[in-house]
């Protein structure tokens, strides 16, 4: 579900910009990460109050930048927020209300917390030498095809960000 109606989204808007803007300063250090547990807890408490009231509030009802934050503050959530929520998005991404790319980067996010390959090879983890590289990926060779199919980045281009070189395997 996701809210549509004749209400006052404005105030919704610069509420959830207002949460991206908190959850986004601590993972880019413009803000204290001592505090990013109390600030995630903050902003889920807000998220969760709005889903229950209006739903999985889409682009056509806040705007872009706010949809995104209902996506980064239960991406930063726990594994049980996220299954219980990854519905609503994937409803939302079926209507064109949020980015498919963001859907992704949940559903890696769930596979890798339960163990599991990933689909998209959007999750990024440390090795045992504390350098960065790919969480393991399910049929790899093909990971950009299902990347391209949601309008992603080839996995090439999206390592680079990471100062991670990489290419697609042959087998």
């Amino acid at each position: 579900m996701f809210a549509q109606g004749s209400i006052d989204t404005s105030s919704i808007t610069r509420q959830l910009e207002a949460v991206l803007d908190r959850d986004q300063k601590t993972r880019t250090g413009l803000d204290s990460a001592d505090f990013i547990h109390f600030i995630d807890s903050s902003n889920l408490a807000q998220v969760e109050l709005l889903i229950s009231k209006y739903g999985w509030m889409g682009r056509s009802f806040v705007g872009d930048r706010a949809n995104s934050a209902l996506f980064f503050v239960i991406q930063h959530a726990d594994l049980e927020t996220q299954l219980k929520y990854v519905p609503l998005l994937q409803n939302s991404v079926e209507l064109g209300e949020s980015r498919p790319s963001n859907l992704a980067l949940m559903q890696d996010r769930i596979l890798m917390r339960q163990g599991k390959r990933q689909l998209y090879g959007s999750q990024v983890v440390l090795n045992d030498r504390g350098k960065q590289v790919f969480y393991p990926i399910e049929d790899e060779k093909n990971v950009n095809v299902r990347r391209a199919k949601i309008g992603m980045q080839s996995l090439e281009e999206y390592a680079k960000l990471f100062g991670i070189e990489y290419k697609i395997p042959l087998q």
